[in-house]
Order: structure tokens, then C-alpha cells, then sequence
């Protein structure tokens, strides 16, 4: 068993939004992805305070994992860590911006000292822009390229020197249809998605 990079893309995120209950189509796509015993690991999710990164939290605590949440907004950490706990899960929140690599290496440590070391990733955090290119800025780039390219990256090459040691663990990226098809009036968040895509399939093949 070796570390796994999977990609979860649009199409997966519009069959949980197209059915009411969609948390059963998401355990089927975790499951799918995942496809060993979420019992007792560690999961670690960027992002995972709100939307689909809390949904993603309920679905892994069911599955008896313990669960560390991963925002910058630590009002929003605290009703998340409250949510989740009601499925009885062990949580962690960690108030960090993934695209600081040295907040990201900090937290890591400690999520590593109270737990051994992160099973499960999942880089869920991103941010989206829209409009015509006209008023797009190179901020809008450079901050789209943070959040869906760097910022995981970071959190990636953080999390592979203990899974590399115990020869087990799964990445989970959250991309986009804007990572297979640039979309007009959003291109920075597609140059950035796309990005992303092409880092989970060449890490993908050399992590198997």
C-alpha cells in the first residue's frame, strides 16, 4: 500500500448538489476514492470549515475518523468543531492560510504530535473570481494560483514524508470542471484549477 492521489472534479460535486440527501452520494464518492477502513485515521481537511469541506467532515466522522479542520476563520473552525462533534468524532481545528508554507509545516507538526501522523487529506480550501478578463488583476491570478495550486502543494509535500514512512495514505484534491474546460469569465480560477489537475496526475503516477 502506498500514498494515493485521487481528484474529485465538478461532475462529483453536481450529483451532491443535485439530490436532496446528498450525503449519501458523497459517502459513495469518498468510498469510492478512498477505498480502505476510514476507522480510527487521521483526516486532515484544508477547507473544512463550511460547504463541502463540513459535509466531506460529517461524512469521515461517521466513518469513525478522527478529524482535524483546517480555516482561516476561527469563529467559523469553533461551529464546525461543534457540528461534527455531535456525530461523536475527536476533532481539531487549526486556525492557518495554506498558502503560508511555514504555517502550514507548523501545523502539520502539530497535528502530528497529537496524532502520529495524517491518513487522509483532503485540499478542499479555494476561493473563486468572477468577470471578463478587462478587470481581472494579477492579484486575481497570483491569489487563485495560492489557493488552488500552492497552498495545496504545500500541504502535500507537508503531509508525504510520514506517509511515505508508513507506506499508506490517500490525498484527496478538490478540482473542477474549470480544471478540465477553461471557462469565459473565469480564468483565473480555471489557469489555477488546471494547475491543479495536472499536479494530482503527475503526483498520482510516481505516488503508486
Amino acid at each position: 500500500m502506498h500514498p494515493v492521489v485521487a481528484m474529485i472534479t465538478g461532475k462529483d460535486i453536481v450529483k451532491i448538489a443535485a439530490l436532496a440527501g446528498g450525503a449519501y452520494v458523497l459517502k459513495s464518492i469518498i468510498g469510492r476514492f478512498l477505498e480502505y477502513d476510514l476507522n480510527n485515521k487521521t483526516v486532515l481537511i484544508a477547507g473544512g470549515s463550511r460547504g463541502l469541506g463540513l459535509v466531506m467532515a460529517r461524512e469521515f466522522a461517521r466513518e469513525g475518523s478522527r478529524l482535524v479542520l483546517c480555516a482561516r476563520d476561527e469563529e467559523e473552525l469553533q461551529e464546525a468543531r461543534a457540528d461534527v462533534e455531535e456525530f461523536s468524532a475527536e476533532v481539531m481545528t487549526v486556525s492557518c492560510d495554506i498558502t503560508n508554507r511555514q504555517a502550514v509545516n507548523e501545523m502539520i507538526a502539530v497535528v502530528n504530535n497529537r496524532f502520529g501522523s495524517v491518513d487522509v487529506l483532503v485540499n478542499n480550501a479555494g476561493i473563486i473570481q468572477v468577470g471578463p478578463l478587462e478587470v481581472m488583476t494579477m492579484e486575481d491570478f497570483e491569489n487563485a494560483m495560492q489557493s488552488h495550486f500552492w497552498g495545496p502543494l504545500n500541504t502535500i509535500m507537508a503531509v508525504l514524508p510520514s506517509m511515505r514512512q508508513n507506506k499508506s495514505g490517500r490525498i484527496v484534491n478538490i478540482s473542477s470542471i474549470g480544471g478540465k474546460v477553461s471557462v469565459p469569465h473565469l480564468v483565473p480560477y480555471s489557469a489555477s484549477k488546471f494547475a491543479l489537475v495536472g499536479l494530482s496526475k503527475g503526483l498520482r503516477a510516481e505516488l503508486l
